[in-house]
């Protein structure tokens, strides 16, 4: 959330009030030290005191009985320049941090501002929209003059209020995301994600997925986001990538359409066979100290070897 130009972002800011406040305080401070004159180094002007007072001396031989107190004060006046200026230095700084931190705070307050801008836009573009009466491009219009050109005028200042919109979008979420985010963020914004609630890239026509991937928005993109209803500016990352997590989930079809449930079966478990003893099985002898047990009842016949076979 870094100072910019855009218009959009600019009045964004401008509308939470704690980040209203530090804006001012933080221009305030700047402008306190730009218009602070800045005094010499304090051992300069102490120094510069003694040179004078050495030089006179080689022309007259008489040692100013003042120097120390000349010097002294040469040097005190220095050091609070110098002292302020450090103060109005490092009141800058912080406030520049805090200005950020801020912003960072209040983020989800600049997109709500945001979401309601965008919605005055599509309001006046679908508006405007209607008035075109089949206009496609900026020769028509002039040819068709009155109201479809008007309305072409309008359309084309609002497909700059959009691309504000969709910049200043884009700065908070960025500020506010992790480096990892950051990279989320990249991708889903080059999917065409932050465009439309519940976006999915087949149900936009072709010419509207290319506006929507590139950010190179259009006057027939403007008028399709106005018509669709759904277009949006995220209220928060969070709610971003929830709703870019939804919009991914896959689909389940079968011949009948999608498979919205599915029956659970339950597979009983069949009871464990009958354990086989054969003549020649004896029972495990776990103490010695004790008699062996007996052989249990045969209830198996072990099947005949396998015939020794020889392969090459």
């Amino acid at each position: 959330m870094r100072d910019t130009e855009n218009s959009e972002l600019r009045a964004a800011w401008a509308q939470v009030p704690d980040v209203a406040k530090t804006e001012e305080r933080y221009a305030a401070i700047v402008e306190l030290k730009r218009a602070f004159k800045r005094s010499a180094d304090p051992e300069r002007a102490r120094r510069e005191v003694i040179d004078e007072a050495i030089s006179s001396f080689r022309e007259s031989g008489e040692w100013p009985a003042d120097l120390g107190k000349r010097a002294a004060k040469a040097y005190l006046e220095a050091l609070e320049g110098e002292s302020e200026y450090r103060a109005l230095s490092q009141a800058e700084e912080r406030l520049r941090y805090e200005k950020e931190d801020v912003r960072d705070t209040c983020a989800d307050d600049a997109l709500a501002y945001l979401g309601g801008r965008l919605s005055d836009v599509l309001s006046e573009a679908k508006t405007a929209g209607a008035a075109l009466d089949g206009v496609r491009n900026a020769d028509e219009a002039i040819q068709a003059g009155g109201d479809a050109l008007d309305a072409w005028r309008t359309l084309t200042g609002l497909v700059t209020a959009l691309e504000n919109i969709r910049g200043a979008q884009w700065d908070i979420l960025r500020a506010v995301a992790d480096e990892d985010t950051r990279a989320k963020l990249r991708l889903w914004k080059s999917q065409g994600h932050g465009e439309v609630m519940g976006f999915r890239p087949d149900d936009v026509p072709p010419f509207a997925l290319e506006a929507m991937r590139t950010q190179r928005y259009t006057v027939a993109y403007l008028v399709f986001l106005a018509n669709i209803g759904t277009g949006y500016v995220p209220g928060s990352l969070v709610e971003f990538e929830a709703d870019v997590m939804a919009a991914n989930e896959p689909l389940a079809y079968d011949d009948n359409g999608p498979v919205w449930h599915l029956p659970v079966i339950e597979v009983p478990i069949p009871d464990a066979p009958e354990a086989k003893t054969y003549v020649h099985s004896r029972p495990a002898h776990l103490d010695y100290s004790a008699p062996a047990p007996k052989p249990g009842k045969p209830n198996a016949v072990p099947g005949d070897p396998a015939p020794l076979t020889y392969t090459y």
